[in-house]
C-alpha cells in the first residue's frame, strides 16, 4: 500500500477516492472520519492509499487531474461559520464542522 493523496478536507479526499475506484483502483481511506475530531487542533488529515503498489503511478495521474479539476471549479472564496470559524466551500448551505446554517 501507497498513500497517493492527503487532506485536511475530507470532501477532497472522498472525490479523489471516488475517481479513483471510478477508473478501476482499488484504495483504501485512512482517517476518514478525523473531521469530526472534537479537538479542532488535532485533526489528521484524510489519506488515500492505494492498495497495489502496481497501481501507484496511475493514480497519481488520476489524482493530479483531479485535483486540477477541483482547482478549476472553486473561483468562489470560501465563507467561515460564525460559530465554530471553520471554512466552508462556497456551495456549502450549513458548516461541515457543527451543522449551522450559512445565512
Amino acid at each position: 500500500m501507497r498513500k497517493v493523496f492527503s487532506s485536511n478536507e475530507v470532501s477532497e479526499t472522498t472525490l479523489v477516492r471516488d475517481a479513483l475506484v471510478h477508473q478501476g483502483v482499488e484504495v483504501t481511506i485512512q482517517n476518514e472520519h478525523s473531521g469530526g475530531s472534537a479537538v479542532p487542533a488535532f485533526r489528521p488529515p484524510a489519506e488515500v492509499w492505494v492498495e497495489r503498489d502496481d497501481d501507484y503511478e496511475d493514480a497519481r495521474r488520476i489524482v493530479i487531474d483531479t485535483v486540477a479539476t477541483l482547482s478549476s471549479k472553486s473561483d468562489t472564496k470560501p465563507w467561515v461559520c460564525s460559530t465554530c470559524e471553520e471554512e466552508n466551500a462556497q456551495s456549502f448551505d450549513m458548516c461541515r464542522n457543527c451543522g449551522r446554517d450559512k445565512g
